[in-house]
């Protein structure tokens, strides 16, 4: 009897945590959706670029994209989480159904159990993202860009910036046109000989990529201009020579197997890599304190999905009429506030200034405590005494039956 009483109570209960559960997955995809593209953005319209300007393949840039996609997930999904708790409880809580949930027995602690488990899921997740699938999107990304470089050239430039991707060369072009790979208006700064420096400006020009693979170096054919040639030793002379065609070699930054093989970075590594090298460098006597603070931000910033969603409950609870306006807007406020924080402590530990670890996690320590706090002012009447409370939820009725009793006296 007491079994099936129990089950009959939880029934409910169970209800009432898969209707939350709705309502939060469908908000916190639609966050997820906005969050993502907004932050995308820009890097889509780079993308869209390379399609439309430079000739790249869809198929290579839409690679590109999915390789971005991971370190992108990791900064909207504690932000979408938020947003969907806040919208969820926000509604509740506007529509009066909080009070008729509370008043049916449920406490403050039970009614947050659905967004606390979305939290904790969230946190799984990014876990998983940060610690396994984003070292390798983010090695792979670096690897194709590379590897574009080396066989498409022109990618490197951009129109009406002075570029220095290639080494010992500062490249500016008016116009550059990446189907045809045609250049015009161009003004190349040319210091890799050490006896002297060349300037030269040219009408028009070609690039010519280096597509046989291994060692290959890119190259410019230019046409109608000048070559200004100022020794190292006397600047106040120059050679100026004028030439119909010049071919230039351009190095794309060292060999195609060397660029592949290179040595991984700390967005590359996974923790274990990151231990291991971190410990490496402290026994030679280094510090190691960008690779630390990148070991503490894969572990920090899943957890924050987690607090985030202690503060979306009681917050929403607490506002009368939370629109999903409203909660967009806060989300983006308390996501604005965390990562300022997170950004300025990660350059204060990868500086020396403060410890790694205290510059990544203190963000969490400020919002868990503004969360703790919100939980505790949202639920405080739950905390006390049975007598005291009842004497509390008395205290309104007693006070108006004094004052009635005065007036007739």
């Amino acid at each position: 009897m007491r079994a099936t009483a129990f089950v009959r109570r939880l029934r409910p209960f169970c209800l009432i945590d898969r209707y939350l559960l709705q309502e939060m997955i469908a908000s916190f995809a639609i966050g997820l959706g906005i969050f993502t593209f907004v932050l995308l953005m820009n890097q889509m319209l780079r993308l869209m670029d390379l399609i439309i300007n430079k000739g790249v393949g869809v198929g290579v840039v839409l690679r590109l994209f999915l390789y971005i996609l991971p370190f992108s997930l990791t900064v909207t999904i504690p932000m979408s989480v938020l947003l969907a708790v806040l919208a969820t409880y926000g509604r509740l809580s506007s529509d009066g159904e909080t009070i008729g949930l509370k008043t049916g027995g449920l406490s403050l602690y039970r009614l947050m159990a659905p967004g606390l488990l979305v939290g904790i899921m969230a946190t799984a997740v990014t876990l998983w993202i940060t610690v396994s699938v984003q070292p390798s999107s983010t090695r792979a990304f670096t690897t194709l860009i590379h590897r574009l470089y080396h066989t498409n050239a022109i990618m490197a430039l951009q129109e009406g910036v002075f570029n220095t991707s290639y080494p010992g060369l500062i490249v500016y072009v008016d116009h550059a046109e990446g189907r045809t790979a045609s250049l015009a208006g161009i003004l190349i700064i040319d210091r890799r000989n050490q006896a002297d420096q060349r300037v030269v400006i040219a009408k028009e020009g070609r690039m010519l990529d280096g597509r046989d693979g291994e060692g290959s170096q890119a190259g410019i054919t230019l046409s109608q201009g000048n070559i200004h040639i100022s020794p190292r030793d006397n600047p106040g002379r120059y050679r100026n020579l004028r030439f119909e065609r010049y071919d230039m070699q351009i190095p794309a930054g060292g060999r195609l197997g060397d660029t592949l093989d290179r040595p991984k970075q700390g967005r590359e590594m996974r923790l274990g890599e990151l231990q291991a090298q971190i410990q490496r460098l402290k026994k030679e006597g280094g510090k190691a304190l960008d690779l630390r603070v990148e070991f503490h931000k894969k572990l920090a910033l899943p957890i924050a999905c987690l607090i985030l969603s202690l503060i979306g409950a009681p917050l929403g609870m607490r506002i009368k009429k939370a629109s999903r306006g409203i909660s967009l807007a806060l989300s983006v406020a308390f996501a604005v506030f965390y990562y300022v924080l997170l950004a300025a402590g990660e350059s204060l530990g990868s500086r020396g200034r403060i410890e790694p670890a205290l510059g990544i996690w203190s963000p969490n320590f400020i919002l868990g405590i503004i969360g703790i706090g919100l939980v505790l002012a949202e639920g405080r009447e739950a905390l006390l005494p049975a007598g005291l409370r009842s004497a509390v939820s008395d205290l309104p009725a007693l006070l108006s039956r004094g004052l009635s009793q005065h007036k007739t006296s």
